[in-house]
């Protein structure tokens, strides 16, 4: 009877031992990390067709000379419509664009889902949370926007143009729009939603699409207000002046084309 149930009590160690042997620990399947890519915005700044050079001659809808010695403005709140509807807001979005300075004419959006994209959204100006919100960072640092700022109070200039035209009323037949306004009736922030049309850009890891836009420095003197450089020269503060020019320039951008 002990030798019976001692085999029995061997029997059952050996089978236990072989069946923890043979027990596997499975692996949970690693989470897919999704697959990002950059997409690229280039502003190509003109003067109805012709490329904007500093310094030289182009005539305004009056048919008025003028030369253009700076065009600054800021692009803000980027979004990207993917053509299954969704969307790709890029964070901290504040861009200085400087006509002077040519590598601020590319804007580069990192971390953008792979996939491809049917339009873009975005902001000329900087909304109004921004403009009060202490020490900025990035475009937004005053050190770096530098004459692109006023004072806490009255924010960011969100377009500035100068130059100068024989027409201009002023002494110097100088030129200069500098707008700003981030709030009220007279706020000079506007936005944009640009289709690509027939086109889409396509992001991947290998794949970085620029989508050029063109920018028509002749949009901010005319429709629906034509502007006459003899009594409207200097505009340097907010108020309905600014947004004369703020409801001309909202159609001041286009999508060209896309290089995939």
């Amino acid at each position: 009877m002990k030798t019976l149930l001692y085999i029995s009590l061997l029997f059952l160690a050996i089978n236990h031992a072989s069946c923890k042997k043979d027990t596997k620990t499975i692996e949970p399947e690693p989470t897919p990390q999704p697959q990002t890519g950059t997409l690229k915005l280039e502003f190509e700044n003109l003067v109805d067709t012709s490329k904007l050079l500093l310094g030289k001659k182009y005539l305004n809808p009056l048919g008025d000379t003028f030369v253009v010695s700076t065009f600054n403005y800021f692009i803000s709140n980027i979004v990207l419509v993917n053509t299954d509807n969704s969307t790709f807001i890029e964070p901290n979005s504040y861009h200085l664009v400087k006509h002077s300075t040519s590598a601020s004419l590319i804007i580069s959006i990192s971390g953008v889902p792979a996939g491809s994209y049917k339009a873009v959204k975005f902001m000329l100006g900087v909304d109004s949370l921004r403009n009060v919100s202490g020490a900025q960072t990035g475009d937004l640092d005053p050190a770096v926007s530098g004459s692109m700022f006023w004072s806490w109070n009255t924010g960011y200039i969100f377009m500035k143009f100068e130059g100068t035209s024989p027409k201009s009323g002023d002494p110097g037949k100088n030129l200069s729009y500098h707008i700003g306004g981030f709030g009220g009736a007279n706020k000079t922030q506007r936005s944009f939603d640009l289709n690509f049309g027939s086109s889409n850009a396509n992001v991947s890891l290998t794949a970085s699409p620029i989508v050029h836009l063109s920018a028509d420095v002749n949009q901010l003197f005319k429709s629906p207000t034509t502007i006459d450089f003899n009594t409207k020269y200097n505009i340097l503060s907010t108020g309905s002046n600014a947004k004369l020019i703020a409801d001309n320039y909202a159609d001041m951008f286009n999508f060209k084309h896309i290089h995939n």
